[in-house]
């Protein structure tokens, strides 16, 4: 196994996925980071949606193109095209939080960093998926991933057996010292 700091090195977002289904021990062990992940005041507000259905999956980002047509959100896609925003990955799992709580956005951006870092190392790719949040604007797929009117989503990541590993980028870091 890598150590911490190489698996921070080597996480990348992986936009293409093998059709190959994770085995329920994987995605067990991928909520198992997920729950070690802090949370303010330690209140574990937190619910996940953990979808292995592709066509549900595909059904959610139809919707997401729907939601964005309705706020005449500019797509990057010909026309009558949808395009595929989680990527064909075997799993996406939803995040949802109380709305009153504010730190839930928070709370899940450090459990899905958990669970990028642990897909990474046991060999998995995954993406953070701030697009999903989009699902919200439709009732019926919130009644369908049973999400109540109280609850938002915070967040998303999918996973899965990578087609390929994307290329390091160069990374650039602005930190100012107070000493």
């Amino acid at each position: 196994m890598d150590n911490l700091m190489e698996i921070i090195k080597k996480r990348r977002s992986v936009r293409a996925y093998k059709d190959k289904t994770l085995p329920k021990k994987v995605v067990s062990a991928i909520l198992e980071a997920a729950r070690y992940a802090p949370s303010a005041r330690n209140l574990m507000p937190l619910e996940y949606k953990v979808i292995t259905n592709k066509a549900l999956i595909k059904k959610l980002s139809d919707g997401i193109s729907e939601g964005l047509k309705k706020t005449g959100f500019s797509l990057k896609a010909p026309p009558n095209v949808r395009l595929n925003y989680f990527y064909s990955a075997p799993l996406l799992i939803i995040i949802t939080g109380p709305k009153e709580n504010t730190f839930c956005v928070s709370d899940a951006a450090i459990a899905v960093d958990n669970v990028m870092l642990y897909a990474t190392s046991i060999g998995l790719g995954s993406c953070f998926i701030g697009m999903a949040r989009i699902i919200q604007s439709s009732e019926d797929l919130l009644k369908e991933l049973n999400i109540t009117e109280d609850r938002n989503i915070v967040a998303a990541v999918v996973c899965g057996y990578p087609e390929g590993w994307p290329e390091e980028k160069e990374k650039i870091q602005k930190a100012e010292f107070f000493e």
